[in-house]
């Protein structure tokens, strides 16, 4: 943990001033003048030490949601505790991700938290690195760092492919057909519209509805996981996927999984003659995409 003081302008200007007093004391030999040199040096120790103080205080944390997508900005929850029993903290500037969250008071023992947008740019161990935080109490003379590591990795699952357009899909029902790619919804088949959400192709946007509600919503069609309806379990074959590439493949994967966490649909994976079971439960489908954030060129290329 690394700790840094800057001198802020109010400080410089309180130094110079300092020096001027004590160079006049010296020279002049006027009792007064080394009395107010001392009260200056004397103040400004006192800052130094209650803004060290102040600052030891601080214990951040971080939270992160379930769901972690290569590309996708998401909620980072920033936890801020004063660890002291007596005494508030002050002043806490908290720099996360270029993101600043500013906390004025924190009662002894207390937690606040504040939230920052954040992504992570590849699948796999990602860390948020380093969180700086800053204090410029008590009189705005120094500002005073300490930086703090983020010490676990989060697991980021690959990013989201449109649905409709390049995925596979094996039948649980017959493991002897073949995949096939299922092919885009026809105009037809548009039962309604839902809010649009990170990854749908831009063709499937509704404009009419969109221009009159003011927000972006996509075409709903039917059969589709987002009806409301239960879509039939399957086996995301990743050999199948080959032909769009490694990164490609996993991120259609990571799409069908995810759609299926919210229809409720139960979902497998096959790879290399490797079967992950078809799976219902969010932990076993969080686990799939764990899976696959981490998975390794072996299979398909």
């Amino acid at each position: 943990m690394k700790r840094v003081i800057r001198v802020r302008s109010t400080g410089m200007i309180y130094i110079f001033m300092t020096i001027i007093m004590g160079v006049l004391a010296v020279n002049g030999g006027n009792n007064l003048h080394y009395l107010a040199t001392a009260l200056l040096l004397g103040y400004m120790s006192a800052s130094g030490v209650a803004g060290r103080s102040n600052l030891m205080g601080v214990d951040v944390s971080l939270s992160f949601p379930d769901e972690i997508y290569a590309g996708a900005p998401f909620l980072l929850t920033v936890d801020v505790t004063n660890t002291r029993r007596r005494v508030p903290v002050f002043l806490i500037d908290v720099k996360v991700g270029g993101t600043n969250l500013f906390f004025p008071v924190i009662q002894p023992g207390e937690c606040k938290s504040g939230s920052v947008v954040f992504s992570f740019p590849s699948r796999g161990y990602n860390f948020v690195g380093e969180i700086e935080v800053s204090s410029v109490y008590p009189f705005n003379f120094f500002k005073r760092y300490k930086q703090m590591d983020q010490e676990s990795g989060m697991i980021v699952f690959p990013r989201k492919a449109s649905l409709h357009e390049e995925a596979m899909f094996v039948d649980t029902d017959d493991p002897s057909v073949q995949p096939a790619a299922i092919q885009p919804p026809q105009e037809a088949d548009i039962v309604g519209v839902r809010p649009y959400s990170e990854g749908d192709p831009m063709k499937h946007v509704h404009w009419k509805s969109s221009a009159r509600t003011g927000r972006l919503n996509t075409k709903l069609y039917d059969g589709s996981p987002d009806d409301g309806g239960h879509k039939s379990g399957g086996i995301i074959d990743l050999d199948g996927l080959e032909q769009y590439g490694l990164e490609r493949a996993l991120s259609i994967a990571s799409r069908e999984i995810s759609d299926s966490l919210r229809s409720g649909a139960a979902i497998g994976v096959a790879s290399g003659g490797t079967l992950r079971q078809p799976a219902g439960s969010k932990s076993d489908k969080l686990s799939m995409l764990a899976w696959l954030a981490l998975y390794e060129k072996k299979h398909i290329s």
